[in-house]
Protein backbone atom coordinates (compact mmCIF):
# COMPACT_ATOMS: atom_id res chain seq x y z
CA UNK A 1 0.00 0.00 0.00
CA UNK A 2 2.80 2.46 0.63
CA UNK A 3 3.73 2.19 -2.91
CA UNK A 4 0.56 3.46 -4.43
CA UNK A 5 -0.13 7.48 -4.46
CA UNK A 6 -2.72 9.00 -3.08
CA UNK A 7 -4.66 9.52 -5.65
CA UNK A 8 -5.45 5.59 -6.25
CA UNK A 9 -5.76 5.29 -2.21
CA UNK A 10 -8.64 7.83 -2.52
CA UNK A 11 -9.90 6.38 -5.68
CA UNK A 12 -10.18 3.11 -3.98
CA UNK A 13 -11.91 4.31 -0.67
CA UNK A 14 -14.49 6.00 -3.43
CA UNK A 15 -14.84 2.86 -5.42
CA UNK A 16 -15.81 0.86 -1.79
CA UNK A 17 -18.33 3.05 -0.81
CA UNK A 18 -19.88 3.21 -4.30
CA UNK A 19 -19.75 -0.58 -4.01
CA UNK A 20 -21.16 -0.19 -0.69
CA UNK A 21 -24.35 1.91 -2.18
CA UNK A 22 -24.56 -0.37 -5.29
CA UNK A 23 -25.34 -3.14 -3.14
CA UNK A 24 -27.84 -1.96 -1.09
CA UNK A 25 -29.68 -0.23 -4.38
CA UNK A 26 -29.98 -3.72 -5.51
CA UNK A 27 -31.15 -5.16 -2.46
CA UNK A 28 -33.70 -2.41 -2.00
CA UNK A 29 -34.90 -2.76 -5.73
CA UNK A 30 -35.47 -6.53 -5.13
CA UNK A 31 -37.62 -5.95 -2.37
CA UNK A 32 -39.28 -3.26 -3.30
CA UNK A 33 -40.34 -5.28 -6.54
CA UNK A 34 -41.33 -7.87 -3.93
CA UNK A 35 -43.88 -5.71 -1.96
CA UNK A 36 -45.31 -4.14 -5.08
CA UNK A 37 -46.31 -8.07 -6.61
CA UNK A 38 -47.35 -8.30 -3.15
CA UNK A 39 -49.50 -4.93 -3.05
CA UNK A 40 -50.31 -5.83 -6.86
CA UNK A 41 -52.01 -9.21 -5.52
CA UNK A 42 -53.56 -7.53 -2.55
CA UNK A 43 -54.94 -4.92 -4.63
CA UNK A 44 -56.53 -7.07 -6.95
CA UNK A 45 -58.34 -9.10 -4.70
CA UNK A 46 -59.81 -6.03 -3.02
CA UNK A 47 -61.04 -5.11 -6.93
CA UNK A 48 -62.17 -8.51 -6.72
CA UNK A 49 -64.73 -8.72 -3.39
CA UNK A 50 -65.83 -4.95 -4.62
CA UNK A 51 -66.70 -6.67 -8.12
CA UNK A 52 -69.15 -9.44 -6.04
CA UNK A 53 -70.29 -7.14 -4.05
CA UNK A 54 -71.23 -4.93 -7.04
CA UNK A 55 -73.39 -7.55 -8.83
CA UNK A 56 -75.02 -8.16 -5.16
CA UNK A 57 -75.76 -5.30 -4.35
CA UNK A 58 -77.72 -5.32 -8.08
CA UNK A 59 -79.29 -8.38 -7.09
CA UNK A 60 -81.02 -6.58 -4.17
CA UNK A 61 -81.56 -3.55 -6.22
CA UNK A 62 -84.04 -5.51 -8.89
CA UNK A 63 -85.50 -7.53 -6.09
CA UNK A 64 -86.48 -4.55 -3.92
CA UNK A 65 -87.88 -3.17 -7.23
CA UNK A 66 -89.86 -5.94 -8.07
CA UNK A 67 -91.38 -6.47 -4.60
CA UNK A 68 -92.56 -2.84 -4.46
CA UNK A 69 -94.29 -2.93 -7.94
CA UNK A 70 -96.01 -6.28 -6.36
CA UNK A 71 -96.83 -4.70 -3.34
CA UNK A 72 -98.24 -0.80 -4.64
CA UNK A 73 -98.52 -1.73 -8.64
CA UNK A 74 -96.94 1.52 -9.54
CA UNK A 75 -94.38 1.56 -12.01
CA UNK A 76 -91.79 4.36 -10.34
CA UNK A 77 -91.33 1.37 -7.59
CA UNK A 78 -89.75 -0.88 -11.03
CA UNK A 79 -86.85 2.09 -11.48
CA UNK A 80 -84.40 0.12 -9.32
CA UNK A 81 -85.18 -3.07 -11.18
CA UNK A 82 -84.70 -1.35 -14.53
CA UNK A 83 -81.38 0.25 -13.55
CA UNK A 84 -80.24 -3.13 -11.49
CA UNK A 85 -80.92 -4.86 -15.17
CA UNK A 86 -78.61 -2.59 -16.83
CA UNK A 87 -75.89 -2.82 -14.71
CA UNK A 88 -75.88 -6.31 -13.69
CA UNK A 89 -74.55 -7.73 -16.88
CA UNK A 90 -71.96 -4.92 -16.97
CA UNK A 91 -70.63 -6.09 -13.61
CA UNK A 92 -70.79 -9.62 -14.05
CA UNK A 93 -68.53 -9.21 -17.28
CA UNK A 94 -66.75 -7.17 -15.37
CA UNK A 95 -65.95 -9.65 -12.59
CA UNK A 96 -65.16 -12.03 -14.99
CA UNK A 97 -62.58 -10.16 -16.28
CA UNK A 98 -60.77 -9.16 -13.44
CA UNK A 99 -60.84 -12.60 -12.19
CA UNK A 100 -57.87 -15.08 -12.71
CA UNK A 101 -58.37 -18.09 -10.59
CA UNK A 102 -60.12 -21.51 -12.30
CA UNK A 103 -62.35 -22.01 -9.07
CA UNK A 104 -63.62 -18.69 -9.12
CA UNK A 105 -64.18 -18.92 -13.17
CA UNK A 106 -65.97 -21.75 -12.47
CA UNK A 107 -68.33 -20.21 -9.82
CA UNK A 108 -68.91 -17.06 -12.18
CA UNK A 109 -70.64 -19.53 -14.49
CA UNK A 110 -72.92 -21.00 -11.82
CA UNK A 111 -73.59 -17.88 -10.82
CA UNK A 112 -74.94 -16.61 -14.59
CA UNK A 113 -77.30 -19.21 -15.22
CA UNK A 114 -78.67 -18.81 -11.29
CA UNK A 115 -78.82 -14.85 -12.30
CA UNK A 116 -80.56 -15.55 -15.62
CA UNK A 117 -83.19 -17.73 -13.77
CA UNK A 118 -83.81 -14.85 -11.31
CA UNK A 119 -83.99 -12.37 -13.53
CA UNK A 120 -86.80 -14.47 -15.61
CA UNK A 121 -88.58 -15.06 -12.24
CA UNK A 122 -88.64 -11.37 -11.21
CA UNK A 123 -89.74 -10.70 -14.97
CA UNK A 124 -92.69 -13.44 -14.59
CA UNK A 125 -94.10 -11.89 -11.46
CA UNK A 126 -94.21 -8.17 -12.63
CA UNK A 127 -96.24 -9.06 -15.87
CA UNK A 128 -98.27 -11.30 -13.82
CA UNK A 129 -98.56 -8.18 -11.74
CA UNK A 130 -99.31 -5.69 -14.49
CA UNK A 131 -101.71 -8.17 -16.71
CA UNK A 132 -103.55 -10.40 -14.10
CA UNK A 133 -102.86 -8.68 -10.84
CA UNK A 134 -101.85 -8.74 -7.48
CA UNK A 135 -103.37 -12.36 -6.62
CA UNK A 136 -101.57 -14.40 -9.18
CA UNK A 137 -98.53 -12.62 -8.52
CA UNK A 138 -98.41 -13.21 -4.66
CA UNK A 139 -99.76 -17.08 -5.55
CA UNK A 140 -96.18 -16.88 -8.06
CA UNK A 141 -94.01 -15.57 -5.15
CA UNK A 142 -95.43 -18.42 -2.94
CA UNK A 143 -94.35 -21.51 -5.11
CA UNK A 144 -90.47 -19.91 -3.34
CA UNK A 145 -89.00 -20.60 -6.76
CA UNK A 146 -87.67 -17.27 -6.68
CA UNK A 147 -86.34 -17.73 -2.99
CA UNK A 148 -84.74 -20.86 -3.37
CA UNK A 149 -82.88 -19.06 -6.64
CA UNK A 150 -81.59 -16.12 -4.56
CA UNK A 151 -80.37 -18.85 -1.84
CA UNK A 152 -78.15 -20.31 -4.52
CA UNK A 153 -76.64 -16.66 -5.84
CA UNK A 154 -75.71 -15.79 -1.68
CA UNK A 155 -73.77 -19.25 -1.42
CA UNK A 156 -72.20 -18.75 -4.61
CA UNK A 157 -71.24 -14.96 -3.64
CA UNK A 158 -70.22 -16.49 -0.43
CA UNK A 159 -67.89 -19.06 -1.46
CA UNK A 160 -66.59 -16.48 -3.77
CA UNK A 161 -66.07 -14.05 -1.34
CA UNK A 162 -64.42 -16.55 1.04
CA UNK A 163 -62.14 -17.62 -1.14
CA UNK A 164 -60.96 -14.35 -1.96
CA UNK A 165 -60.71 -13.24 1.55
CA UNK A 166 -58.46 -17.00 2.06
CA UNK A 167 -55.99 -15.36 -0.73
CA UNK A 168 -55.72 -12.34 1.19
CA UNK A 169 -55.39 -13.98 4.20
CA UNK A 170 -52.39 -15.75 2.78
CA UNK A 171 -51.02 -12.68 1.25
CA UNK A 172 -51.05 -10.36 4.11
CA UNK A 173 -47.98 -12.04 6.12
CA UNK A 174 -46.11 -12.48 2.75
CA UNK A 175 -46.28 -8.75 2.66
CA UNK A 176 -45.31 -8.15 5.70
CA UNK A 177 -42.17 -10.79 6.27
CA UNK A 178 -41.36 -8.46 2.85
CA UNK A 179 -40.99 -5.66 4.56
CA UNK A 180 -39.59 -6.89 7.33
CA UNK A 181 -36.64 -8.72 5.20
CA UNK A 182 -36.19 -5.06 3.47
CA UNK A 183 -35.78 -3.49 5.99
CA UNK A 184 -33.59 -5.55 8.24
CA UNK A 185 -31.11 -6.00 5.00
CA UNK A 186 -31.23 -2.15 4.19
CA UNK A 187 -30.19 -1.62 7.89
CA UNK A 188 -27.41 -4.26 7.97
CA UNK A 189 -26.11 -2.91 4.77
CA UNK A 190 -26.64 0.84 5.89
CA UNK A 191 -24.95 0.17 9.30
CA UNK A 192 -21.71 -2.53 7.40
CA UNK A 193 -21.47 0.82 4.92
CA UNK A 194 -21.25 3.42 7.95
CA UNK A 195 -18.56 0.98 9.41
CA UNK A 196 -16.94 1.22 6.15
CA UNK A 197 -16.76 4.75 5.30
CA UNK A 198 -16.17 5.60 8.98
CA UNK A 199 -13.01 2.67 9.05
CA UNK A 200 -11.41 4.83 5.89
CA UNK A 201 -11.94 7.79 7.12
CA UNK A 202 -9.85 7.14 10.04
CA UNK A 203 -7.23 5.41 7.41
CA UNK A 204 -7.28 8.26 5.13
CA UNK A 205 -6.60 10.53 8.21
CA UNK A 206 -3.75 8.39 9.26
CA UNK A 207 -1.85 8.57 6.20
CA UNK A 208 -2.72 12.02 4.89
CA UNK A 209 -3.58 13.79 7.46
CA UNK A 210 -1.28 13.43 9.95
CA UNK A 211 1.84 13.52 7.90
CA UNK A 212 0.36 16.88 6.28
CA UNK A 213 0.39 18.35 9.95
CA UNK A 214 4.01 16.74 10.66
CA UNK A 215 5.58 19.19 7.39
CA UNK A 216 3.28 21.93 8.25
CA UNK A 217 5.07 22.25 11.74
CA UNK A 218 8.35 22.23 9.93
CA UNK A 219 7.07 24.67 7.32
CA UNK A 220 6.26 26.94 10.14
CA UNK A 221 9.63 25.90 11.75
CA UNK A 222 11.76 26.62 8.77
CA UNK A 223 9.26 30.04 7.70
CA UNK A 224 10.74 31.25 11.35
CA UNK A 225 14.14 30.66 10.35
CA UNK A 226 15.28 27.79 12.64
CA UNK A 227 16.93 25.66 10.39
CA UNK A 228 18.55 23.22 12.73
CA UNK A 229 15.49 20.96 13.02
CA UNK A 230 15.02 17.42 11.25
CA UNK A 231 12.53 16.26 8.76
CA UNK A 232 10.50 13.39 9.38
CA UNK A 233 12.19 10.00 7.39
CA UNK A 234 9.64 7.45 5.78
CA UNK A 235 9.53 4.53 3.09
CA UNK A 236 6.68 6.09 1.69
CA UNK A 237 6.70 6.19 -2.05
CA UNK A 238 3.47 8.04 -2.48
CA UNK A 239 2.72 12.04 -2.63
CA UNK A 240 3.58 12.60 1.05
CA UNK A 241 6.94 10.54 0.52
CA UNK A 242 7.78 12.83 -1.99
CA UNK A 243 6.83 16.04 0.10
CA UNK A 244 8.75 15.08 2.85
CA UNK A 245 11.87 14.20 0.64
CA UNK A 246 11.27 17.51 -1.13
CA UNK A 247 10.88 18.93 2.52
CA UNK A 248 14.47 17.45 3.33
CA UNK A 249 15.97 18.75 0.09
CA UNK A 250 15.06 22.58 0.52
CA UNK A 251 16.26 22.43 4.19
CA UNK A 252 19.52 21.59 3.18
CA UNK A 253 19.48 23.98 0.42
CA UNK A 254 18.37 27.22 2.55
CA UNK A 255 21.23 25.61 5.08
CA UNK A 256 23.55 25.69 2.32
CA UNK A 257 22.67 29.21 1.27
CA UNK A 258 22.39 30.68 4.81
CA UNK A 259 25.97 29.41 5.48
CA UNK A 260 27.50 31.24 2.38
CA UNK A 261 25.09 34.36 3.24
CA UNK A 262 27.00 34.39 6.78
CA UNK A 263 30.54 34.21 5.36
CA UNK A 264 29.88 36.98 2.86
CA UNK A 265 28.44 38.64 6.09
CA UNK A 266 31.55 38.10 7.79
CA UNK A 267 34.06 39.75 4.94
CA UNK A 268 34.81 36.77 2.96
CA UNK A 269 33.94 37.45 -1.13
CA UNK A 270 36.28 34.77 -2.39
CA UNK A 271 33.01 32.31 -1.95
CA UNK A 272 31.80 30.64 -5.01
CA UNK A 273 27.76 30.61 -5.18
CA UNK A 274 26.53 27.83 -7.40
CA UNK A 275 22.36 27.85 -8.38
CA UNK A 276 20.79 24.27 -8.14
CA UNK A 277 19.18 24.54 -11.32
CA UNK A 278 17.72 27.34 -13.92
CA UNK A 279 14.78 27.72 -11.67
CA UNK A 280 17.07 28.75 -8.40
CA UNK A 281 15.84 32.02 -7.96
CA UNK A 282 17.43 32.51 -4.29
CA UNK A 283 20.95 30.76 -5.66
CA UNK A 284 20.90 32.82 -8.90
CA UNK A 285 19.92 35.89 -6.75
CA UNK A 286 22.30 35.36 -4.02
CA UNK A 287 25.29 34.61 -6.46
CA UNK A 288 23.81 37.81 -8.64
CA UNK A 289 24.37 39.86 -5.01
CA UNK A 290 27.69 38.45 -3.97
CA UNK A 291 29.06 39.26 -8.06
CA UNK A 292 27.69 42.95 -7.30
CA UNK A 293 28.84 43.20 -3.75
CA UNK A 294 32.35 43.00 -5.18
CA UNK A 295 32.46 45.01 -8.32
CA UNK A 296 30.69 47.84 -5.89
CA UNK A 297 33.39 47.13 -3.46
CA UNK A 298 35.88 47.74 -6.20
CA UNK A 299 33.86 50.59 -7.82
CA UNK A 300 34.37 52.02 -3.63
CA UNK A 301 38.23 51.45 -3.62
CA UNK A 302 38.87 53.37 -6.89
CA UNK A 303 36.23 56.08 -5.69
CA UNK A 304 37.94 56.54 -2.23
CA UNK A 305 41.56 56.90 -4.08
CA UNK A 306 40.28 59.86 -6.44
CA UNK A 307 38.32 61.13 -3.28
CA UNK A 308 41.71 61.52 -1.51
CA UNK A 309 43.83 63.28 -4.32
CA UNK A 310 40.64 65.67 -4.92
CA UNK A 311 40.07 66.88 -1.36
CA UNK A 312 43.77 68.40 -1.31
CA UNK A 313 43.16 70.53 -4.36
CA UNK A 314 39.28 71.69 -3.23
CA UNK A 315 40.81 72.60 0.44
CA UNK A 316 43.32 75.01 -1.44
CA UNK A 317 40.77 76.70 -3.62
CA UNK A 318 37.81 76.95 -0.60
CA UNK A 319 40.43 79.21 1.18
CA UNK A 320 40.83 81.24 -1.85
CA UNK A 321 37.08 81.61 -2.11
CA UNK A 322 36.63 82.21 1.77
CA UNK A 323 38.98 85.24 1.70
CA UNK A 324 37.05 86.95 -2.01
CA UNK A 325 34.00 86.78 -0.26
CA UNK A 326 34.66 87.96 2.75
CA UNK A 327 36.42 91.62 0.64
CA UNK A 328 32.97 91.67 -1.35
CA UNK A 329 30.95 91.05 1.70
CA UNK A 330 32.32 94.40 2.77
CA UNK A 331 31.97 96.36 -0.32
CA UNK A 332 28.34 95.42 -0.48
CA UNK A 333 27.86 96.90 3.00
CA UNK A 334 28.72 100.11 2.11
CA UNK A 335 26.77 100.49 -1.45
CA UNK A 336 23.99 99.80 0.64
CA UNK A 337 24.46 102.41 2.63
CA UNK A 338 24.48 104.83 0.26
CA UNK A 339 21.32 103.45 -1.50
CA UNK A 340 19.46 103.58 1.88
CA UNK A 341 19.76 107.31 2.14
CA UNK A 342 18.19 107.84 -1.39
CA UNK A 343 15.62 105.56 -0.68
CA UNK A 344 14.19 107.81 1.84
CA UNK A 345 14.83 111.08 -0.23
CA UNK A 346 12.01 109.43 -2.20
CA UNK A 347 10.23 108.32 0.05
CA UNK A 348 9.31 112.23 1.26
CA UNK A 349 8.43 113.16 -2.53
CA UNK A 350 6.09 110.06 -2.93
CA UNK A 351 4.30 111.05 0.20
CA UNK A 352 3.59 114.83 -0.97
CA UNK A 353 3.00 113.40 -4.55
CA UNK A 354 0.37 110.98 -2.64
CA UNK A 355 -1.15 113.79 -0.70
CA UNK A 356 -2.16 116.51 -3.34
CA UNK A 357 -3.23 113.16 -5.51
CA UNK A 358 -5.83 111.78 -2.44
CA UNK A 359 -6.88 115.45 -2.31
CA UNK A 360 -7.64 116.35 -5.80
CA UNK A 361 -9.56 112.83 -5.57
CA UNK A 362 -11.56 114.01 -2.76
CA UNK A 363 -12.33 117.12 -5.07
CA UNK A 364 -13.08 115.23 -8.16
CA UNK A 365 -15.74 112.95 -6.14
CA UNK A 366 -17.30 115.95 -4.58
CA UNK A 367 -17.52 117.32 -7.73
CA UNK A 368 -18.98 114.25 -9.21
CA UNK A 369 -21.62 113.93 -6.54
CA UNK A 370 -22.83 117.64 -7.26
CA UNK A 371 -23.54 116.49 -10.70
CA UNK A 372 -24.79 113.72 -9.69
CA UNK A 373 -27.43 115.19 -7.39
CA UNK A 374 -28.18 118.49 -9.99
CA UNK A 375 -29.21 115.29 -12.48
CA UNK A 376 -31.30 113.89 -9.52
CA UNK A 377 -32.93 116.96 -8.83
CA UNK A 378 -33.78 117.34 -12.69
CA UNK A 379 -35.34 113.71 -13.26
CA UNK A 380 -37.22 114.55 -10.11
CA UNK A 381 -38.62 117.75 -11.56
CA UNK A 382 -39.45 115.93 -14.65
CA UNK A 383 -41.50 113.55 -12.39
CA UNK A 384 -43.37 116.42 -10.51
CA UNK A 385 -44.01 117.89 -13.99
CA UNK A 386 -45.86 114.70 -15.31
CA UNK A 387 -47.21 114.15 -11.82
CA UNK A 388 -48.70 117.82 -11.73
CA UNK A 389 -50.24 116.98 -15.69
CA UNK A 390 -51.75 113.66 -14.47
CA UNK A 391 -53.35 115.50 -11.76
CA UNK A 392 -54.85 118.27 -13.90
CA UNK A 393 -56.22 115.61 -15.99
CA UNK A 394 -57.38 113.85 -13.22
CA UNK A 395 -59.57 117.33 -11.80
CA UNK A 396 -60.83 118.13 -15.81
CA UNK A 397 -62.14 114.60 -15.45
CA UNK A 398 -63.95 115.47 -12.13
CA UNK A 399 -65.56 118.30 -13.25
CA UNK A 400 -66.98 116.33 -16.34
CA UNK A 401 -68.31 113.65 -13.57
CA UNK A 402 -69.75 116.45 -11.07
CA UNK A 403 -71.72 117.87 -14.37
CA UNK A 404 -73.07 114.39 -15.01
CA UNK A 405 -73.84 114.21 -11.22
CA UNK A 406 -75.56 117.17 -11.71
CA UNK A 407 -77.57 115.94 -14.38
CA UNK A 408 -78.30 112.87 -12.75
CA UNK A 409 -79.87 114.88 -9.64
CA UNK A 410 -81.67 117.24 -11.98
CA UNK A 411 -83.50 114.16 -13.10
CA UNK A 412 -83.92 112.94 -9.53
CA UNK A 413 -85.73 116.16 -8.87
CA UNK A 414 -88.15 115.69 -11.95
CA UNK A 415 -88.80 111.99 -10.75
CA UNK A 416 -89.73 113.31 -6.95
CA UNK A 417 -92.20 116.00 -8.54
CA UNK A 418 -93.82 113.06 -10.89
CA UNK A 419 -93.71 111.29 -7.79
CA UNK A 420 -95.69 113.98 -5.92
CA UNK A 421 -98.11 114.44 -8.62
CA UNK A 422 -98.60 111.05 -8.98
CA UNK A 423 -99.49 110.54 -5.16
CA UNK A 424 -102.02 113.36 -5.26
CA UNK A 425 -103.73 111.48 -8.21
CA UNK A 426 -103.62 108.48 -6.33
CA UNK A 427 -105.20 109.95 -3.09
CA UNK A 428 -107.53 111.59 -4.93
CA UNK A 429 -108.59 108.00 -7.36
CA UNK A 430 -108.58 106.60 -3.41
CA UNK A 431 -110.89 108.92 -2.12
CA UNK A 432 -113.11 108.31 -4.56
CA UNK A 433 -112.76 104.36 -4.03
CA UNK A 434 -113.88 105.36 -0.24
CA UNK A 435 -113.81 102.61 1.94
CA UNK A 436 -112.02 100.46 -0.60
CA UNK A 437 -109.28 103.04 -1.37
CA UNK A 438 -107.78 103.34 2.08
CA UNK A 439 -105.08 101.15 1.56
CA UNK A 440 -104.00 103.32 -1.50
CA UNK A 441 -104.57 106.59 0.32
CA UNK A 442 -101.61 105.29 2.65
CA UNK A 443 -99.72 104.06 -0.37
CA UNK A 444 -99.97 107.77 -2.06
CA UNK A 445 -98.96 109.29 1.18
CA UNK A 446 -95.21 107.04 1.85
CA UNK A 447 -95.16 107.76 -1.90
CA UNK A 448 -95.20 111.50 -1.41
CA UNK A 449 -92.97 111.61 1.77
CA UNK A 450 -90.07 109.66 -0.90
CA UNK A 451 -90.27 112.05 -3.22
CA UNK A 452 -89.99 115.10 -0.89
CA UNK A 453 -87.02 113.25 0.62
CA UNK A 454 -85.57 113.22 -2.88
CA UNK A 455 -86.25 116.39 -3.78
CA UNK A 456 -84.29 117.40 -0.18
CA UNK A 457 -81.51 114.85 -0.78
CA UNK A 458 -81.46 116.40 -4.90
CA UNK A 459 -81.11 120.21 -3.45
CA UNK A 460 -78.00 119.12 -0.67
CA UNK A 461 -75.85 116.78 -4.21
CA UNK A 462 -76.66 120.25 -6.04
CA UNK A 463 -74.90 122.55 -3.10
CA UNK A 464 -72.21 119.59 -2.69
CA UNK A 465 -71.26 119.48 -6.77
CA UNK A 466 -71.19 123.91 -6.93
CA UNK A 467 -68.76 123.36 -3.84
CA UNK A 468 -66.89 120.69 -5.60
CA UNK A 469 -66.63 122.37 -8.93
CA UNK A 470 -65.47 125.58 -7.21
CA UNK A 471 -62.28 123.23 -5.74
CA UNK A 472 -61.84 121.89 -9.31
CA UNK A 473 -61.16 125.27 -10.11
CA UNK A 474 -58.93 126.23 -7.59
CA UNK A 475 -56.80 123.16 -8.04
CA UNK A 476 -56.94 123.61 -11.87
CA UNK A 477 -55.61 127.34 -11.22
CA UNK A 478 -53.46 125.70 -8.67
CA UNK A 479 -51.90 122.91 -11.16
CA UNK A 480 -51.13 125.39 -13.78
CA UNK A 481 -49.05 127.64 -11.65
CA UNK A 482 -46.94 124.37 -9.90
CA UNK A 483 -46.14 123.94 -13.58
CA UNK A 484 -44.94 126.90 -14.47
CA UNK A 485 -42.89 126.79 -11.45
CA UNK A 486 -41.47 123.24 -12.05
CA UNK A 487 -40.37 124.71 -15.72
CA UNK A 488 -38.48 127.67 -14.53
CA UNK A 489 -36.55 125.52 -11.62
CA UNK A 490 -36.31 122.72 -14.68
CA UNK A 491 -33.97 125.95 -16.47
CA UNK A 492 -32.36 127.19 -13.64
CA UNK A 493 -30.95 122.94 -12.62
CA UNK A 494 -30.05 122.75 -16.19
CA UNK A 495 -27.76 125.84 -16.24
CA UNK A 496 -26.27 124.04 -12.65
CA UNK A 497 -25.98 121.16 -14.22
CA UNK A 498 -23.62 122.53 -17.21
CA UNK A 499 -21.71 124.79 -14.44
CA UNK A 500 -20.85 121.68 -12.36
CA UNK A 501 -20.09 119.64 -15.50
CA UNK A 502 -17.22 121.80 -16.30
CA UNK A 503 -16.05 122.03 -12.86
CA UNK A 504 -15.63 117.99 -12.67
CA UNK A 505 -13.95 118.27 -16.37
CA UNK A 506 -11.54 120.35 -15.02
CA UNK A 507 -11.08 118.67 -11.27
CA UNK A 508 -10.93 115.20 -13.06
CA UNK A 509 -7.77 116.55 -15.49
CA UNK A 510 -6.08 117.76 -12.70
CA UNK A 511 -6.73 115.02 -10.07
CA UNK A 512 -5.40 112.96 -13.20
CA UNK A 513 -2.39 114.48 -13.65
CA UNK A 514 -1.51 114.18 -9.67
CA UNK A 515 -2.39 110.26 -9.76
CA UNK A 516 0.35 110.37 -12.26
CA UNK A 517 3.02 112.13 -10.50
CA UNK A 518 2.25 109.67 -7.03
CA UNK A 519 2.36 107.08 -9.62
CA UNK A 520 5.74 108.11 -10.82
CA UNK A 521 7.04 108.48 -7.13
CA UNK A 522 5.87 105.39 -6.11
CA UNK A 523 7.88 103.28 -8.87
CA UNK A 524 10.77 105.66 -8.07
CA UNK A 525 9.86 104.32 -4.08
CA UNK A 526 9.40 100.86 -5.26
CA UNK A 527 12.58 100.83 -7.66
CA UNK A 528 14.92 102.30 -4.80
CA UNK A 529 13.32 99.33 -2.78
CA UNK A 530 14.12 96.92 -5.17
CA UNK A 531 17.49 98.12 -5.56
CA UNK A 532 17.76 97.94 -1.79
CA UNK A 533 16.45 94.17 -1.79
CA UNK A 534 18.66 92.84 -4.51
CA UNK A 535 21.56 94.95 -2.29
CA UNK A 536 20.86 92.69 0.55
CA UNK A 537 20.43 89.69 -1.16
CA UNK A 538 23.68 90.21 -2.54
CA UNK A 539 24.53 91.37 1.04
CA UNK A 540 22.91 88.13 2.50
CA UNK A 541 24.96 85.70 -0.87
CA UNK A 542 28.01 87.09 0.23
CA UNK A 543 27.42 86.18 4.01
CA UNK A 544 26.21 82.30 2.69
CA UNK A 545 29.02 82.50 0.74
CA UNK A 546 31.78 83.18 3.19
CA UNK A 547 29.74 80.36 5.52
CA UNK A 548 29.28 77.85 2.62
CA UNK A 549 32.74 78.10 2.14
CA UNK A 550 33.94 77.79 5.52
CA UNK A 551 31.48 74.38 5.74
CA UNK A 552 33.12 73.40 2.37
CA UNK A 553 36.48 73.47 3.71
CA UNK A 554 35.02 71.87 6.85
CA UNK A 555 33.22 69.13 4.73
CA UNK A 556 35.74 68.69 2.60
CA UNK A 557 37.93 67.89 5.67
CA UNK A 558 35.64 65.58 6.42
CA UNK A 559 35.86 63.63 3.05
CA UNK A 560 39.31 63.37 4.13
CA UNK A 561 38.82 61.47 7.08
CA UNK A 562 36.13 59.51 5.25
CA UNK A 563 38.01 58.37 2.55
CA UNK A 564 41.02 57.69 4.94
CA UNK A 565 38.19 55.60 7.09
CA UNK A 566 36.81 54.01 3.84
CA UNK A 567 40.01 52.21 3.13
CA UNK A 568 40.18 51.12 6.52
CA UNK A 569 36.86 49.25 6.07
CA UNK A 570 38.08 47.98 2.52
CA UNK A 571 40.94 46.43 4.63
CA UNK A 572 38.61 44.13 5.96
CA UNK A 573 37.24 42.40 2.70
CA UNK A 574 38.87 39.92 1.31
CA UNK A 575 39.36 40.22 -2.47
CA UNK A 576 41.53 38.43 -5.25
Amino acid sequence: MNKLSIGIKIAIGFVIILIMFIIVSIVTIQNTKRLHDAAVHVDHTYNVLEKIEKVSSDLKDAEIGQRGYLITGMQNYLEPYNAALGALQEDMDSLQKVTTNPYLQSRINELRSLVTDKLAELKQTINLRRNTGFEAALEMVLTDSGKNTMDDIRVVLSDMTNEENRLLEERNPVIEKSSDSANATVIWITIAACVIVILLIIYFTRIIAFPIRKLSAIAERIASGDLTGKVIETNRKDEIGIMVKSFDLMNKSVLDMTRLSEKIADGDLTVKITPRSEKDSLGKALATMAKNFKKQINDIREGINVLSSSTSEIMASVSQLASGSAETATSVNETTSTIEEIKQTAEVSNQKATEVADSAQKISLISQDGKKSVQETIEGMNKIKKQMESIAGIVVRLSDQSQSIGEIASSVNDLAEQSNLLAVNAAIEAAKAGEQGKGFVVVAQEIKNLAERSKESTIQIRNILSDIQKAISSAVMATEQGGKVIDEGLELSSTSSEVITTLATSVEQASQANLQIAASSQQQVVGMDQVTSAMESIKEASLQTAASTKQAESSVTDLHKLGEKLQDILKQYKLK
